[in-house]
Order: C-alpha cells, then sequence, then structure tokens
C-alpha cells in the first residue's frame, strides 16, 4: 500500500496545499529539535557632522528568534476491502486524504493559533498592535482599496523589504474582490487576480481563515505578509507508520484495526514557525465583504 517514495510523494503534495508553504514561507531544517535564528531588532543610524566633530556612536541591537519542534499528527484508518480489491485507488485515496488533513491543520496553526498548548504561533499573534487594522465598515470599491492600500502602507512604513509579499484570505473574500465592479460595470481586481495576483503580490486562499467572527459572527480577516521574513523549522521528514494490527481513537473511544479489518496510516510532521521581522504581518480585521 505505502511505497518508498510515500513520504516524499507527500511533501511535495503537501506544499502546493498548503498555502503559507506555497506563498514562499522560508523552511529552516531544525534537526536538534530547536532551532535559535538571530534577528536584528533596531539598526544602526548614520548623521551628518560637521569638521571636527564627534561621531555618535550607535550600534544594531540584536534578538533571538527561537523555535522548537511541535509535532502535527494524522491517523488515517482504511477498509483492508478497499485495499485488497483496488489497491492503486485506495494508496491514492489515503495518500490525498492524509495531505488534506495535515495541510488544513498546518495552516491554521501557521495562520491564527496563538502559540499555546502543543500549537505554534501563527501570523495573526505576530503582527505588531500598529499592523493590526479594522476595516471600513461601509462596504464599497472606494473603501475596499483604501484598506487593501493601509496594508501595503503598513509594511511600507516599516521597512520591510517585500522580497516575497502574499496575501493570505477566505474564499468568502476572494469571491467578492473577483466580483466586485467600478461604477462603469468594469470588474476591479478581476483581471489581475485571474493571474493569482492582487496589486501585483500573489494570493493564497484557504478556509483556515474564517468568516464568522466578531460579535455578529460574519467577519474575516486579510493578511499581508512578506513571506521571506517567515520561518518553518522542520525537525524532521514525515514519518510514516502502517499497522493492521494498530488500535487507534476515533473520537470517542478506542477502536481496534484488527476487529474491523483496517489497516491505519499514521503520518507525524515536526516542525514550529516564526517571524524573523514582527513587522513583516499587516492585518485587516472585521472584514464584512461579501457577507
Amino acid at each position: 500500500l505505502v511505497p518508498e517514495q510515500y513520504s516524499a510523494e507527500l511533501i511535495e503534495l503537501l506544499r502546493p496545499m498548503a498555502v503559507v508553504r506555497r506563498l514562499g514561507a522560508t523552511v529552516l531544517p531544525m534537526p536538534g529539535g530547536t532551532l535559535t535564528v538571530p534577528k536584528i531588532t533596531g539598526g544602526a543610524s548614520a548623521e551628518y557632522v560637521g569638521e571636527n566633530q564627534n561621531i555618535g556612536k550607535t550600534e544594531p541591537k540584536f534578538g533571538q528568534l527561537r523555535l522548537t519542534a511541535r509535532k502535527l499528527a494524522a491517523v488515517v484508518p482504511i477498509s483492508n476491502d478497499l485495499i485488497r480489491f483496488s489497491s492503486p485507488q485506495a494508496d491514492a485515496v489515503v495518500r490525498d486524504d492524509v495531505v488534506s488533513a495535515m495541510a488544513q491543520r498546518e495552516d491554521a496553526a501557521f495562520i491564527r493559533d496563538d502559540g499555546t498548548g502543543n500549537a505554534p504561533k501563527g501570523l495573526r499573534y505576530w503582527a505588531l498592535a500598529a499592523n493590526v487594522i479594522a476595516a471600513n465598515g461601509t462596504v464599497n470599491l472606494t473603501n475596499v482599496t483604501t484598506d487593501l492600500g493601509k496594508l501595503v502602507l503598513g509594511l511600507r512604513n516599516s521597512n520591510v523589504r517585500m522580497i516575497r509579499p502574499g496575501w493570505l484570505f477566505s474564499p468568502r473574500t476572494e469571491h467578492y474582490l473577483m466580483t466586485i465592479r467600478d461604477g462603469n460595470g468594469n470588474f476591479a481586481f478581476r483581471e489581475d487576480m485571474l493571474a493569482g495576483k492582487l496589486w501585483g503580490y500573489p494570493f493564497g486562499v484557504t478556509t483556515q481563515i474564517p468568516d464568522n467572527l466578531g460579535g455578529g459572527s460574519d467577519e474575516s480577516e486579510i493578511y499581508l505578509v512578506d513571506m521571506a521574513d517567515s520561518v518553518i523549522a522542520e525537525s524532521t521528514n514525515l514519518i510514516i507508520d502502517v499497522s493492521s494490527e494498530a488500535a487507534y481513537h476515533d473520537g470517542s473511544s478506542v477502536v481496534s484495526a484488527f476487529s474491523l479489518d483496517q489497516t491505519v496510516i499514521r503520518v507525524i510532521a515536526s516542525h514550529d514557525f516564526g517571524m524573523r521581522h514582527d513587522a513583516s504581518v499587516a492585518i485587516l480585521t472585521t472584514v464584512k465583504w461579501g457577507a
């Protein structure tokens, strides 16, 4: 059921499905389970001086981004009847199911988890308070354009390098931006978005950005991130185990794969996520576009 190249295949399939990876987050090896990435928290400065005047001393300030392996795991039981009678198709079913489960949970963590418990801290909680901006409550093309510009300006004003900037938003937001028209009936952003970009920057769409936030359960968020400053530290390659005798938890109780005539696939990944520069992420909140 599981060929030798299965692990590498899963990794290759995971990259395009997980939007944070697809937009170009930097992936670093973390073989020891921890990784410390040095970063500059404050730069040196320069000034004009007159003849025979002392040059004022300045120096950069350094900090550290410390990443620790967090275990992401998935268990996929599959009927042995399916394996017996349609093994090639069963292999694809298991592969696609595992990739989907891992990608969805990884994106949820890298985007919106708060770093408590066992999960990494996501973009939402790395952002500086000044870069978390509330959208205008009146939804029209003028205000939408202004709000998108505020995210770009938030990064620019922080001297973010904009090496690999990218947008992240929900399918509802994507649909709104694809269909909004100007006063002449022309699509405002559609042509650019059909090419996979918004304002010239690539975008990723994921259901892991909710549409039910806020008091009215109708708000979403939009992220603009320089992905060159996003770091995914990976401790190990995917670990894949297969058993027809194992027991697993089905959400309410422990069941036996042997008695159910199943084969269980277990996949484990170990990684963490962080930002080299907190200012490299800007978030638009209270987004009701398309609600």
